[in-house]
């Protein structure tokens, strides 16, 4: 299957990207959206197999508990990012290899999903406007982390500066690809939940998880790659390094 070329796109366009790429590498994007989310499954599973602990559920321990699922994300995102900007870049989808450049990155992603989560809990408060410029002013920093190798605060100036003028643009594409998402994943949890049983439920989840957000991730790095050539000219630098021979890896660091 030929993948998507380097090219400026439109939202749907780079959603339909990220399902050409999953398609062609679906069961390296499995496995890794597995491996990740493997331990927060058994996190849930042990906690509701106590009765006690569903009833009487405070605010704070809500937060809490989203903020674990946030972190999770997180570190699937980072892994999967990883993936398709090897499928992207014409590379070798290597779970191995997106690994080893990804994890000792860990420590700076959940670090940096731990400030985007809390400026987007502000973010709130302002009718919710305020989380949604958050989460387009700084929709790349997962992306730069592993990929740029910047460091936190670099990371967030860069998603700033790549955002500038596109934040549009960003929320259409990550909305679009977060409904098809959350379209699926609602209509299978639905059909869950008509058993009754919580465990059930989870587990259902947690395989649609791994199945379908492989999509959401892919889109997230392809609309780095995206504001990358439309901001720096991306495409133009990688054709111009592959007729020089210039490996495809040196579009990670601009």
């Amino acid at each position: 299957m030929a993948l998507p070329a380097l090219r400026p796109r439109s939202p749907s366009e780079l959603v339909d990207a990220a399902f050409q790429i999953l398609r062609a590498h679906y069961p390296q994007f499995v496995m890794c959206s597995a491996l990740a989310y493997l331990p927060w499954l058994v996190v849930q599973i042990v906690w509701y197999s106590d009765p006690s602990r569903l009833t009487g559920i405070s605010p704070q321990a809500s937060v809490v508990f989203g903020l674990g699922i946030w972190l999770v994300f997180a570190l699937m995102s980072a892994v999967l990012i990883v993936c398709a900007s090897q499928a992207y870049l014409g590379e070798p989808v290597d779970v191995g290899v997106a690994a080893r450049q990804a994890l000792p990155r860990l420590p700076q992603v959940l670090l940096g999903a731990i400030l985007r989560y809390v400026l987007m809990f502000f973010g709130l408060f302002f009718f919710l406007f305020g989380a949604l410029y958050v989460l387009t002013r700084f929709f790349a920093v997962t992306p730069i982390l592993v990929l740029e190798k910047k460091g936190l605060g670099g990371a967030f100036s860069r998603s700033s500066e790549l955002s500038r003028n596109r934040k549009r643009h960003i929320f259409n594409t990550i909305a679009l690809a977060s409904l098809i998402y959350w379209v699926l994943a609602f209509g299978l949890q639905i059909a869950a939940a008509i058993l009754g049983n919580l465990i059930v439920q989870t587990l259902v989840s947690a395989v649609v998880t791994i199945m379908v957000y492989p999509v959401v991730a892919i889109t997230e790095a392809l609309l780095y790659f995206d504001t990358r050539i439309k901001s720096e000219g991306l495409d133009i630098e990688l054709m111009a390094g592959a007729l020089d021979g210039a490996p495809p890896r040196e579009a990670a660091t601009p």
